[in-house]
């Protein structure tokens, strides 16, 4: 998994007064989501949680309907997953 935040210089503009400063952003990183090997689709989403993020997406968009409609979830390192 990779970081879920990073410091970066920012540049913030108020009503009174401009100030730049190191902040911390939230990282997002694209996820492919695979069926039965193929591709369906690339999300961005801020790395963590991604088996249950998978799961929520796949049932909000009727792909599965309970548990037993998964019979593996998991990471892929390359593109033969």
């Amino acid at each position: 998994m990779g970081r879920v935040t990073r410091r970066h210089a920012v540049l913030r503009v108020g009503p009174e007064e401009t100030i730049r400063r190191i902040d911390s952003l939230a990282v997002e990183e694209p996820l492919e989501i695979r069926l039965n090997g193929e591709p369906y689709l690339v999300t961005m989403r801020t790395p963590g949680n991604d088996v249950d993020l998978v799961h929520g997406l796949l049932y909000s968009e009727g792909i599965i309907s309970e548990r037993s409609d998964i019979v593996l979830a998991r990471y892929c390192a390359g593109v033969r997953c």
